[in-house]
């Protein structure tokens, strides 16, 4: 598992490069050259939901998704522990869940007909970034799940 979440971190990296020199070429381009293409602003519009999606998985397995640290602080860690685990449980398997199977129509739709770009002459390949709408809770569904079992593992060891 950890060498899916290394492989995810890394994808992730270069979509944001992605992002980042597609968005530069761009505004030099549009505001130096005075052109302008919609295939690099479509590559960088896919680029960045697919990063959006998937380092939301990333910073979960990492434990660096953003949560309240107003009370956490000044309790244990073993209380902090059962916190996240109830989180896990009660929040995170529900709405990952849900995502997904809300999801899958849209995602299922989407590949058989190859969607593309909304825009004409836009990129195609449209579809391949909806399916990060599944790969997303796949992934927090996995890491959930894991943690979940390690607890039980630790609790009845």
């Amino acid at each position: 598992m950890r060498l899916l979440f290394l492989a995810v971190q890394r994808l992730c990296m270069w979509l944001a490069a992605i992002v980042f020199l597609g968005q530069l070429a761009m505004v030099l381009m549009r505001y130096l050259l005075g052109i302008g293409f919609l295939e690099i602003q479509d590559g960088v519009n896919y680029a960045f939901a697919a990063l959006v999606a998937l380092s939301v998985a990333v910073s979960f397995d990492a434990d660096r998704h953003v949560r309240v640290d107003v009370f956490r602080q000044k309790w244990s860690e073993q209380a902090n522990r059962r916190i996240d685990l109830l989180g896990d449980l009660f929040l995170a398997l529900p709405v990952f869940s849900l995502m997904s199977w809300t999801a899958f129509p849209l995602v299922r739709n989407s590949w058989a007909i190859l969607e593309g770009s909304p825009e004409t002459g836009g990129l195609p390949g449209l579809y391949l970034v909806k399916t990060c709408l599944l790969i997303l809770p796949a992934l927090v569904l996995l890491v959930a799940l894991t943690r979940l079992a390690g607890a039980v593992r630790r609790t009845f060891a």
